[in-house]
């Protein structure tokens, strides 16, 4: 099974202070196909420029598993008012795989 994180932007009219809300909201978004691991809210905060008409959004990150299709969440985020944005990602099977450390000084310095 694929890990995916998804990050959301929610419109803040919505009320989403309840776990229960951001939870259905994430499960309404990705469907049957995908278990909702974890939802984290990073709370409201100002927007770099204006989406939809709004100044600010409220984010939620959420970890996903199993199969999904970018396509049908994004045609879901289409006719959900209350989303301004969202971003897919696969997580990496292994974290630490995905940093590569260089100890070699020559390598570094990009001497070869």
């Amino acid at each position: 099974m694929t890990t995916y994180e998804l990050m959301v932007l929610v419109s803040p009219a919505v009320d989403m202070t309840a776990e229960k809300a951001q939870t259905d909201l994430v499960k309404k978004l990705v469907g049957d196909g995908a278990t909702v691991k974890e939802v984290t809210s990073l709370g409201k905060k100002h927007l770099a420029y204006d989406i939809k008409k709004q100044t600010e959004a409220t984010y939620l990150v959420a970890t996903v598993e199993g199969t999904l299709k970018t396509g049908d969440i994004e045609k879901k985020t289409k006719l959900m008012e209350e989303i301004l944005r969202f971003l897919l990602t696969v997580k990496p099977a292994d974290a630490s795989a995905s940093v590569k450390t260089t100890t070699d000084k020559n390598a570094m310095a990009g001497k070869e």
